[in-house]
């Protein structure tokens, strides 16, 4: 099914400001480009509109055409919204609403940058590392094993692939033929986890093996599991290197949610701000 014109178009002009920019000739003064009732858009005004555009389909800018359709529909936009003006449909009670709404939270966008976001610098190395020292117990990584297992419904089954497996048997072939959990097909693969990642049964037993041991059957609601670690990695702590943007982000939002506690207190104090949280108590 072929897609309305508008969604074409949009698809094929969204991608023009890279290359246009690159390329387009550099003028003494800004061209008018469009002319609509008594407004103009120019070259420049052209440029910032193309700027809004997805800029992974800006690549097609070198494509005149498209950019003749592009300039089209923005024109073409501007003179609907005109004609909404000339009908008076801004005095219509809820767009009124609709745009009072959306002029709040582009004020107030503006506000949290200027007066929160602008206010915070980075955390420096020194204050990275220091967090990094002082809470050393958010990284640390649990100790983990990596295991594998074959789960059957009794215990019949699970003595008799145990015995099997006491011979000699590969522990995967096992697994892919007799297991009925999903890892089968893996050969049982569950890769690595830690102890609180499994349930309580299976992982006092997964913990308790050594790498190339293999558990007696072991019961959970799910079955009767017969383990085989392949792996430990006993607990240690993550390097700083591997958890400095992390902490980085964590001091950036510590110190926005301060400035802005501290800006929104102030301007209480500064400002009428009263609750009469009573009046819900009341109402329906």
């Amino acid at each position: 099914m072929r897609k309305p014109p508008f969604i074409r178009l949009f698809l094929l002009t969204a991608g023009i400001l890279l290359f246009l920019t690159a390329t387009l000739p550099v003028y003494a003064t800004d061209p008018v480009v469009a002319e609509i009732d008594n407004e103009k858009i120019t070259l420049s005004e052209f440029h910032q509109e193309l700027e809004k555009l997805p800029p992974n389909l800006r690549q097609m800018a070198a494509d005149k055409r498209i950019q003749k359709e592009f300039l089209d529909q923005l024109a073409t936009s501007r003179l609907l919204y005109n004609e909404g003006i000339s009908l008076g449909l801004t005095k219509d009670p809820t767009v009124k609403q609709q745009i009072e709404e959306a002029t709040r939270k582009i004020v107030l966008a503006a506000l949290l940058r200027k007066e929160v976001d602008n206010q915070i610098k980075p955390p420096s190395e020194e204050e990275l590392k220091k967090y990094y020292q002082t809470h050393a117990d958010e990284f640390r990584q649990q100790k983990q094993v990596h295991a594998r297992h074959i789960l059957v419904k009794d215990k019949a089954t699970a003595d008799k692939l145990e015995a099997r497996l006491k011979k000699g048997e590969d522990f995967a072939t096992l697994a892919k033929e007799n297991s009925s959990c999903p890892s089968a097909a893996q050969g049982g693969d569950l890769g690595f986890f830690s102890h609180d990642r499994m349930v309580k049964e299976f992982a006092d037993a997964a913990f308790k093996l050594k790498p190339g041991e293999i558990s007696a059957p072991v019961k959970t609601k799910f079955g009767y599991h017969i383990i085989k670690v392949d792996e430990v990695k006993e607990a240690s702590a993550r390097p700083f290197a591997e958890v400095k943007a992390n902490i980085r982000n964590k001091l950036m939002q510590e110190k926005k949610e301060q400035v802005f506690k501290e800006y929104v207190d102030g301007l209480k104090k500064k400002r009428k701000f009263v609750l009469h949280p009573e009046v819900l108590d009341n109402s329906k």
